[in-house]
């Protein structure tokens, strides 16, 4: 096979997104490619397929798989984050592959999607996952109709799974108190799960705490970054909303100058090889902590601890419990989405909407007595 010689990207002046397109001779056909966001997308799109061509490699689009379809799709995606990159992989190799990849992308149909949702949900899987699983080979799908490797893109044929809001599982001040107050010596990591409910900060975003990032004459925590799940991989953030300055309370800065000695004081331990990572929660050797371990030490503190009348839940919970707190004192609620890093009010407002009712016969009860009428 050879490519024609002309390098030339072209520009669609009436696209309003992705304008940029290229084509090359494939056995004597010309093969149109568009839907690229900016030149230079197009142009190592184009330089890639010569690439293959040249080293007869290359599939046409109507005999291409799925499968290795999805792939190239997914190592062209420069941009996103290691972690949504292994969550991707993760979902193509469990749940995608086994159902579309022997599929020729160019015969993907509704039934096809259909098949898809339907093997999801046999295994058990909460709508949540369903729904990212799907959203996923949705976006691979929009990128090849853009591209024209396809002439519609199925998944937007089919209803599309949605999830059921569930109210989540907290738990209350008093319960807050008597647990943390009869674990605080129970676990290394008690710490992180002290700052969940303190803060609100994700799991990652604690297991990435530096002591530099963390301002204790002005009561601040700078957050930003992330621990990538269960490995020793540090991220930036995704978003901007999620980088953020978190104030924390003199009670907080007293248990972090706590935690900062009991850090010191294993560093200097000369049985063991400290490796200094400034991290404020960390294994007994100074590495990052493991989620694994930190779930785990999570769950017998409650096992241990948890008052009977209280519900089990998990470190994630911690976030909302805190949120659903500060929201029920009458924080307002952009304070509550700035500490958790939403990228929006609507997104706090609609997560935690169960807690609205009651506040807002709290607030109808407050203005009564403030008034204080009497007839």
């Amino acid at each position: 096979m050879a490519a024609s010689s002309d390098k030339t990207i072209k520009f669609n002046e009436n696209a309003k997104s992705n304008p940029y397109w290229f084509q090359v001779m494939v056995n004597g056909k010309r093969v149109t490619r568009r839907g690229f966001k900016t030149i230079t997308e197009a142009k190592k799109a184009r330089a890639a397929i010569i690439t293959e061509l040249s080293k007869g490699e290359y599939i046409e689009p109507n005999k291409m798989s799925f499968g290795s379809y999805f792939e190239q799709w997914l190592s062209g995606r420069a941009n996103i984050a290691h972690s949504t990159r292994k969550m991707y992989e993760s979902y193509f190799r469990t749940h995608i592959n086994p159902v579309l990849g022997d599929i020729p992308l160019s015969k993907i149909n509704a039934t096809h999607m259909e098949q898809l949702i339907a093997s999801i949900r046999e295994k058990e899987l909460g709508d949540e996952m369903v729904k990212r699983i799907f959203a996923t080979v949705n976006a691979s799908l929009n990128a090849a109709e853009r591209k024209d490797l396809i002439s519609k893109n199925a998944a937007n044929k089919i209803e599309k799974p949605t999830v059921k809001r569930k109210e989540r599982a907290v738990w209350d001040i008093d319960t807050v108190r008597e647990f943390f107050q009869a674990t605080k010596n129970e676990s290394r990591y008690w710490i992180a799960a002290y700052l969940a409910v303190m803060t609100g900060m994700r799991q990652g975003e604690i297991l990435a705490l530096r002591w530099s990032d963390i301002d204790m004459e002005k009561g601040i925590i700078q957050v930003r970054r992330n621990l990538v799940k269960n490995m020793t991989i540090f991220t930036g953030l995704k978003t901007e909303k999620s980088r953020r300055t978190i104030a924390i309370s003199q009670q907080i800065i007293s248990i972090l100058e706590e935690q900062r000695q009991k850090n010191e004081l294993e560093k200097q331990n000369p049985k063991i090889k400290y490796e200094d990572n400034d991290l404020v929660v960390c294994s007994s050797k100074g590495t990052p902590a493991t989620a694994t371990k930190v779930i785990h030490a999570w769950k017998t503190m409650q096992q241990n601890y948890k008052p009977e009348s209280a519900p089990t839940i998990t470190f994630h919970d911690l976030r909302h419990t805190h949120a659903s707190i500060m929201l029920r004192q009458g924080v307002h609620p952009k304070v509550v989405s700035e500490r958790l890093g939403h990228s929006t009010i609507t997104l706090t407002l609609d997560t935690y909407s169960h807690l609205l009712p009651n506040m807002q016969e709290e607030a109808a009860d407050s203005l009564e007595s403030t008034i204080g009428l009497k007839f």
